[in-house]
């Protein structure tokens, strides 16, 4: 079993060939030993989909993992996930709401808990993506229009203290990333979000990251200008 998690890892990192680009692996429903196989190997970011299995995780695992978030999140969850001392990255916010619950409660933790932190906030700011629902299906989060995440990037960008606007994240639908088209539409329409962000907002288009690709599109994905591919089941097997 470890041998194969490795050489899975190994061959999609062969596949990416590209030092921009990270390979995270997401270990949905896999055992914590399952991680620190790859942990063993120098791998140090993973990603998870539920708050409650990440919080056991970051319990049972080395505190130098960082830890990115990429589910769908619930506001009765926030503060859980601001109270986890390595969280890097939520990736799957879309609601002023969730980001101003996380700030207080980050800001919270981190006032009982500086020595965690060395003193410095800088050591305790989450990164954060904005989720965009490209394909605009019903069943996804995300929000739909560059206005829509207009008073998300302003609350990061000019009021959060513990938060740090860090790109964008989409899940490509199934029928666009399973078919032959070299261009993934989902995936366009991010990079087009990406265009957006950095003409409103002066920020360098190397700081506005696009989070998309998983198993079965990552190659288009990198193509399309990705800077984070999210696989599970080609690296930890089937769930």
């Amino acid at each position: 079993m470890s041998s194969s998690i490795i050489n899975n890892y190994n061959r999609i990192l062969g596949k990416i060939n590209n030092p921009n680009v990270l390979l995270l692996p997401v270990s949905k429903f896999k055992p914590s030993s399952d991680i620190l196989i790859l942990y063993n190997t120098g791998v140090k970011q993973f990603g998870e989909n539920y708050v409650q299995e990440l919080v056991q995780k970051q319990e049972e695992l080395p505190k130098d993992i960082k830890w990115f978030f990429i589910g769908q999140l619930q506001s009765n969850k926030c503060k859980d996930l601001a109270y986890l001392s390595n969280l890097n990255t939520i990736e799957s916010i879309n609601t002023l709401k969730q980001l101003k619950k996380i700030e207080q409660h980050r800001s919270d933790y981190y006032n009982t808990n500086k020595d965690l932190f060395n003193e410095s906030v800088e050591n305790a700011i989450i990164n954060i993506k904005i989720q965009i629902n490209t394909s605009k299906e019903a069943q996804k989060g995300g929000l739909s229009s560059f206005e829509e995440i207009v008073p998300l990037i302003d609350y990061l960008t000019k009021e959060s203290k513990f938060l740090k606007f860090d790109g964008l994240m989409t899940i490509g639908s199934f029928a666009n990333s399973t078919n032959e088209d070299e261009i993934n539409e989902d995936f366009e329409i991010l990079g087009q979000y990406k265009l957006k962000v950095h003409e409103a907002y002066n920020i360098p288009l190397e700081n506005i990251k696009l989070s998309m690709g998983m198993s079965h599109d990552f190659e288009k994905a990198i193509k399309q200008g990705s800077n984070e591919i999210r696989i599970g089941t080609d690296i930890f097997g089937a769930r």
